[in-house]
């Protein structure tokens, strides 16, 4: 039952959620590919959104990482990277947690135990929306210093909106079923 609100979500899903994306025509694509498959694992669906943005976050880390070692960076480059990456170790510890929540989620949801699976479901919401957060103060906060620009800013603020994306797909893709089941 829960699968058929999952593919309500992934066909109603509003292609201007790619307006603000590195590349709007590659996740306007990446939307309708998902919006096409015919049978959906729901939990294989977050899970790979979770995963795409893992993987950007622990790329975009370790770049940070790499040019706070290796460039001769300003003070205040190092002060927005710094920040930045205490942002993203959370980031990675969140969607972490998430993924393996999916698996209990994916669980309870074969056992029919529906306080489990609103539980399991909670502790994801929660920890994408503390990501999202977390991405937010990077950009906002971080690389929002005055006098803070060039290529180190440039090029965290165009990952950051990718990573923003994909947490709010997988966070949109998981309220909507419960949203469904509420009004039902």
């Amino acid at each position: 039952m829960l699968s058929a609100f999952y593919l309500i979500a992934i066909a109603t899903i509003n292609s201007d959620i790619c307006n603000d994306s590195s590349n709007p025509e590659a996740c306007k694509k990446t939307i309708e590919k998902l919006k096409k498959e015919k049978e959906i694992d729901p939990n294989n669906t977050i899970r790979k959104i979770i995963n795409f943005g893992l993987q950007k976050s622990l790329t975009l880390k370790a770049n940070m990482t790499d040019w706070v070692r290796h460039r001769n960076l300003r003070a205040n480059e190092h002060a927005a990277i710094k920040g930045c990456l205490d942002d993203m170790d959370n980031v990675v510890d969140d969607l972490r947690k998430t993924l393996k929540e999916v698996d209990e989620l994916a669980e309870a949801q074969k056992a029919q135990k529906m306080q489990v699976f609103m539980f399991h479901n909670k502790n994801i919401r929660t920890w994408l929306k503390t990501a999202i957060n977390n991405l937010l103060s990077c950009q906002n906060d971080d690389f929002a210093m005055e006098g803070l620009e060039g290529e180190v800013k440039q090029d965290v603020l165009r990952r950051i909106p990718d990573l923003i994306i994909a947490t709010r797909l997988a966070i949109w893709t998981m309220e909507l079923p419960s949203q469904e089941m509420n009004n039902v």
